[in-house]
């Protein structure tokens, strides 16, 4: 009677992974984003112990920003010659209290960053999550162009979506 109430098990099958990267200058907002379709994946949900995980990496290179300018800043912002993929992983993906849970590690520019708990969104047709960055986290300093004229702020948001 007072027993916990079991997760039902669940398996989602993922058909496209979406990171968008986006930030603010002092001219403005920028936007990157890399999609990648057509490979099918497999999470399990509410399944404890060790289970498959989710990977995938990003070619840095594979960012689209709008024009090849803003394409060549990022990238050497990410050090791209030196880390040429990002990689990402997704696993214990999990239900508690009505919201969708993960453990989330990102690899970018040599740093690993986890995110134990990292709580998604449902959509229609996948789930996504949100991170706030800074260049600090990275070991990386915001660039500025024209002797500082412009300049980018410190915080990067990150958003992964998975097609399901």
């Amino acid at each position: 009677m007072f027993a916990p109430q079991r997760q039902e098990k669940k398996v989602m099958v993922i058909t496209h992974h979406e990171v968008k990267v986006s930030g603010y200058t002092s001219l403005g907002r920028f936007n990157c984003d890399f999609t990648r379709v057509g490979e099918k994946d497999t999470l399990n949900l509410n399944v404890p112990g060790n289970h498959p995980s989710l990977e995938f990496e990003i070619p840095i290179s594979s960012f689209s920003c709008g024009n090849f300018l803003l394409n060549k800043d990022f990238r050497s912002t990410l050090k791209s010659s030196e880390y040429p993929c990002a990689q990402v992983e997704v696993k214990n993906l999990y239900e508690m209290k009505g919201g969708l849970f993960c453990h989330l590690t990102v690899n970018l520019v040599g740093k690993t960053l986890e995110f134990p708990e990292m709580e998604l969104e449902r959509g229609e047709d996948n789930i996504s999550g949100k991170l706030v960055l800074n260049f600090d986290m990275l070991d990386l300093d915001p660039p500025n162009k024209f002797g500082g004229l412009i300049k980018v702020d410190d915080r990067l948001d990150l958003e992964f979506v998975l097609g399901i």
